[in-house]
């Protein structure tokens, strides 16, 4: 169990069900003794998700994903799973017990990221006590040039560096060692070997995880120069750009506290502290990057409705698109906050006041509307080809509308902006191909795959029925039944050392069982309850029996194979009488068995 005890992960797993752990990332509507839903890990408008409230295990006929309460935290987010046992423990108010690890790299691992984080969160502190100092009068100028008030300082923890050399010499005194330093990505090294603060000079915003945790730095220059004028600290065991959300720590607060209906990303943590400080709490930053699906996947377990609010200019348009489409992949609604030209977020609340920045909210647009409208300011409608090209891309991006009521709406648009009739642009509309992902909603009962095994899928049924404990398994000596995988095989272990103890298997621990190489065959063993479209006991029973005798077969099959193939190579006559003997006997014994 990665450190922890047995019982002590048995004893999370009962007081944190499944089904209730979900509902905060998801809507679950209850069929029979089963919960559905669409899938949180991948875009599907047909609920494939579902959880089995009894044997307290998830699947996804859509993606396949499967596993436990703790697996899904993992998933849901982005946990290892030491720290997604702490999450769930912290949530029922269970007292976490000291982790036992054996393995000496995984304690290395953790140590050095216990480490780092100790380092990270004791550099925030120098940088905010260096801010109250006399020697950060430029740093407080600058702060109230932007507007950044007292309490906006303290909510987001801004500090100041006040020279390249004071943060080595301060965690030098405080243990870390220089290696400790780098790792973290708030100190760098020379090309003759001297340690520097990697943010030097700056007004430091620390960058904080959904947990609480300082995991990187931003530095904002005082200062016109050649340079850029915002940098972060490089990516390290502890922060990945793609897979962070500025504020999301805050956000994920007010959802608990208040219930969110929507979020607005930004792409600077100056532009986020600016709209906080205005009264707009659900903000977020991708901290100037591109959206990642990540990030998209991380705003959906918060939310199902995104306001993207970049930049104005040409620029953060054009990153509106490609955010808003990584977004609707997602399943999420999304709309475009139009900013006046040059303007960003923080320009908009110190012009027009948190009632401008509103009235922009009030009026952001949809997706398709907002293609549109960069598609207008990309085209010279004053030209004929200007305005043939802009008609030629609006038509794919209406044709992208499932709605003909919508179509036709967009359609006089564009027929307002170039002049042509409404009968012209259906013409041309109607005879546009559009390509459209194929999307199979149908969820496949069996495993009736091009390729798969019989004695494979017989294997999975016949586990999953001593998983579950089922009478007609139970009756059957599982000792003399042999697999071929080797993931059949642990469980088959599994199932004999519980017989053994007089303890009752449960589901899933499977899915700790077995390792991630197998995540594959979890999936179908999770699956195999759903898939057999048999309601009866006894045809349950009798199926089973089957696949026991497809199991014999099979093994019998590759005896059968490999005393043919010594057949056809030997040359000695009383060996081929021998082998000849050998086959007989494997042929009767087959026949016994499938009769």
């Amino acid at each position: 169990m990665k450190g922890f005890d047995s019982r002590f992960i048995d004893e999370l797993k009962s007081k944190n069900d499944l089904v209730s752990v979900a509902e905060k990332y998801m809507r679950l509507e209850q069929r029979g003794g089963n919960f559905w839903g669409c899938c949180p890990f991948h875009h599907e408008k047909t609920p494939s998700f579902t959880i089995n409230s009894m044997k307290q295990f998830y699947y996804c006929f859509g993606c396949h994903k499967s596993g436990d309460v703790i697996s899904f935290i993992m998933e849901m987010e982005s946990l290892d799973f030491n720290d997604a046992v702490k999450f769930l423990a912290e949530r029922v108010h269970m007292p976490l017990p000291e982790i036992k690890i054996d393995d000496e790299k995984i304690k290395e691992q953790k140590r050095k990221k216990e480490r780092s984080l100790a380092l990270l969160r004791d550099t925030a502190l120098f940088y905010v006590n260096n801010l109250r100092s006399s020697d950060a009068d430029k740093h407080y100028e600058y702060m109230v040039k932007r507007g950044l008030d007292k309490d906006g300082v303290t909510k987001f923890g801004v500090g100041a560096s006040l020279d390249f050399n004071t943060l080595p010499k301060y965690l030098l005194s405080k243990g870390y060692t220089e290696e400790e330093m780098i790792s973290s990505g708030a100190v760098g090294k020379s090309k003759s070997g001297s340690l520097y603060d990697e943010l030097g000079g700056r007004l430091i915003i620390p960058i904080i995880n959904q947990f609480g945790q300082v995991v990187a730095f931003g530095g904002r220059l005082l200062e016109k120069a050649d340079f850029a004028k915002y940098k972060n600290t490089r990516e390290t065991s502890v922060f990945s750009k793609s897979k962070t959300l500025y504020n999301l720590v805050n956000v994920k607060k007010l959802k608990n506290e208040k219930g969110l209906d929507g979020i607005i990303i930004v792409e600077g943590y100056m532009d986020t502290i600016s709209l906080v400080q205005a009264g707009f709490e659900n903000v977020v930053a991708s901290m100037g990057t591109s959206l990642t699906k990540d990030q998209a996947r991380i705003l959906k377990r918060y939310t199902e409705k995104v306001y993207i609010s970049y930049d104005g200019d040409f620029a953060g348009q054009k990153a509106a698109i490609r955010g808003l489409e990584i977004l609707k992949e997602e399943g999420l609604e999304v709309k475009v906050v139009s900013l006046p030209d040059g303007l960003d977020p923080d320009d908009v609340i110190k012009k027009f006041g948190a009632s401008g920045y509103k009235d922009l909210l009030i009026n952001a647009m949809p997706l398709i509307d907002f293609k549109l409208d960069i598609i207008k300011k990309t085209f010279d409608l004053k030209s004929v080809d200007g305005r043939r090209k802009y008609v030629t891309s609006a038509l794919k991006v209406i044709k992208e509308s499932e709605s003909p009521a919508e179509q036709e709406d967009l359609l006089m648009t564009v027929r307002k902006e170039t002049g042509y009739t409404l009968e012209a642009l259906k013409r041309e509309l109607y005879g546009i191909e559009v390509a459209k992902p194929i999307v199979n909603t149908e969820i496949t009962k069996g495993f009736k795959e091009a390729g798969e095994d019989k004695a494979i899928v017989a294997a999975r049924f016949i586990l999953s029925s001593y998983l579950d404990a089922k009478p007609y398994a139970l009756e059957t000596d599982l000792e003399s039944v042999e697999f071929t995988l080797p993931a059949h095989n642990t469980v088959k272990e599994y199932l004999l050392d519980k017989k053994k103890k007089g303890e009752p298997p449960r589901f899933n621990d499977v899915f700790e069982l077995l390792g991630d190489e197998d995540d594959e065959e979890k999936s179908k063993l999770a699956q195999m309850d759903e898939s057999v479209a048999i309601d009866s006991m006894f045809d349950r029973a009798k199926y089973f029996a089957d696949c026991l005798k497809t199991l014999k077969s099979a093994v019998i099959d590759k005896d059968i194979e490999r005393v043919k193939a010594l057949l056809q190579l030997e040359t000695e006559t009383e060996k081929r009488r021998l082998y000849t003997k050998e086959l007989s006997e494997l042929l009767i014994k087959k026949n016994k068995i499938n009769k």
